[in-house]
């Protein structure tokens, strides 16, 4: 509930420590002796909300908060590691708080209003359609209507067929097309025998 726009909410405190609660929260307190299902009262620090704030000495006159236990239940656990250097100290432990989970019902303020929040209703699912109005909606539907209208079929173009050449033509063509291509061969150079290029007159000599 709001009142001007601002929310109202109240500082409480419980296990040695202060909690900031609004009305449907819940929270994590320190394990309280109280069975699951009971509703407790707890003092109120501060009342504030609509831009206004009342301060307890210590407590609030008349005002508290009602809140319902719904599980006690355990913490994270907490690794602990002590060291002491040139003792040979070394100490491993492990500790797990133990909680108990509360669910804040209402505030009740010094001048006696209660302010809780109420939870939204759950819609009602819409009634199913009967089978016979069904079937009469079908059998109204003409079968022009419900037929579906035949797809066009797409035309296949026409496949084109390339036309043989005749073998003679064939091997003709490579042929003529290599008599072309290749060059024309070099005429080979004639070679003088040794004998006749040695001069007569040294070998008579010899």
């Amino acid at each position: 509930m709001t009142t001007g726009g601002t929310p109202i909410y109240a500082i409480v405190r419980t296990g040695g420590k202060q909690y900031r609660v609004e009305p449907n929260q819940q929270l994590d307190v320190d394990l309280l002796h109280a069975e699951v299902g009971t509703k407790i009262d707890l003092g109120v620090l501060l009342l504030g909300g609509d831009g206004e704030a009342k301060i307890g000495a210590p407590l609030v006159d008349g005002a508290k908060v009602v809140a319902e236990v719904i599980e006690h239940l355990r913490g994270d656990k907490i690794r602990i590691f002590k060291y002491k250097n040139k003792t040979r100290r070394r100490q491993r432990m492990g500790h797990r708080q133990d909680l108990t989970r509360l669910q804040v019902t209402q505030i009740v303020t010094d001048t006696g209003v209660v302010i809780q929040v109420e939870k939204p209703k759950r819609q009602k699912k819409a009634d199913p359609v009967p089978e016979a109005a069904v079937e009469t909606v079908v059998e109204a539907t003409p079968e022009a209507e419900v037929e579906e209208a035949p797809k066009p079929r797409r035309a296949r173009a026409p496949k084109v067929v390339a036309e043989a050449a005749p073998e003679a033509d064939a091997e003709a063509t490579p042929k003529a097309e290599a008599d072309e291509e290749a060059p024309a061969p070099r005429p080979r150079r004639a070679r003088a025998s040794k004998a006749a290029d040695e001069p007569a007159g040294e070998n008579e000599g010899e």
